[in-house]
Parts: C-alpha cells; structure tokens; sequence
C-alpha cells in the first residue's frame, strides 16, 4: 500500500519515517507541506494520505479538496495539534476518511491504515467477484443462444420427419425413410 504522509512538523515527520520499519511491506512517502503533497498526488496514487491541518500556505483540508478532487480512490486521515469539532466535521464532510489529534499515537494510526487496508482490500475483492459474475452471464448468455438455436433446428428437422412420417402409407417407401433418417443423423441424442 502507498502511504504519504504530509506535516511541516519535524517531530511528527520523525514518526511517519518511523512507519517504515513498522510496516516495511508499505511504501510510505514522508513530506512536509501541503505543496509538496500535492505535487506528490500528481504524480502518482497513494492508497493512503495522512496530512497535518495546519500548515503553511496550504492547509490539509486544502490538501484533501485536492486529493478527492483527483482521486476518489484515495484515503486520507487528517492530524492536528488543534483538534476542534469544527475542523473535524469539515475534514469528514470533506471526504476524510479518519481525523486523530497530535501528539501522534502511533499505535492508532496504524489501526486506522490497517483498516483503510482491509477495506480497500474489500473493495477489489467486491469488484473482482462483480467482474467474474459479469464474464459468467456473458458466457452463460452466449451458450444460451447457442443451444436455443440448436435446439431450434432441432425442432425443424423433427417438425420435417413427422411431416413426412405422416405423408408414409403403412408399407413405408423406403426413399422417404431414408430421407427421414439423413434429416436426423447430424443430431446426437
């Protein structure tokens, strides 16, 4: 999973270096302004993007307008030192997925990036069995009509035999039958 972590704080980037080694299966990026993470959302996807509220010149509430704004995919948890209800009910109105308070608990925080992991995971598990059962009735669909139109001609030739079974006086004409038996030799029954 691609982790980027975004604070002006040196303190708190120290932490988010630190994920490296706790998670070392996780790509985790580490900058520290709002710009910088921008420039790092242009670049590429990030699974998971973990901004400081208050930062100079661009905010992390600026930084999540963007990041939803470009990639609906994305999941960010927004951190501050000044945790107000305000802010916090902005960031989920917003899209934040999550909102924690500084001083970083390190612990949490990977609780919350394990969550967005299995829900993530989830989700590709949702669309991968929506992406099979379509390919199914598509093939389902195909056979279908294959047998129907088998089917079909099928019945033709039988609707023919019987029409000529019928035509048949009791001594049976040999031509007939055997005409009768040649409209249904290519069916295997």
């Amino acid at each position: 999973m691609k982790v980027l972590c975004v604070d002006d704080d040196a303190n708190a980037r120290t932490v988010y270096q630190g994920l490296r080694k706790i998670l070392p299966d996780d790509e985790i990026s580490v900058v520290n302004s709002g710009e910088e993470a921008i420039d790092a959302v242009e670049k590429e996807h990030y699974d998971v993007i973990i901004s400081d509220l208050q930062m100079h010149e661009i905010s992390g509430i600026d930084v999540l307008r963007y990041v939803k704004k470009v990639d609906l995919t994305a999941e960010v948890i927004i951190v501050t030192g000044f945790g107000s209800v305000d802010s916090a009910v902005e960031a989920m109105r917003l899209g934040a997925r999550d909102f924690i308070e500084k001083p970083i608990n390190i612990l949490l925080l990977i609780e919350k990036i394990n969550k967005i992991r299995d829900y993530q995971l989830r989700i590709q598990e949702v669309e991968e069995y929506r992406q099979v059962k379509e390919t199914v009735e598509e093939q389902a669909g195909r056979e279908t009509h294959a047998l129907e139109k088998r089917l079909q001609t099928m019945q033709s030739a039988i609707n023919e035999s019987i029409a000529i079974l019928e035509q048949l006086d009791s001594k049976a004409d040999a031509a007939a039958v055997d005409t009768l038996l040649s409209k249904l030799t290519p069916f295997k029954f």
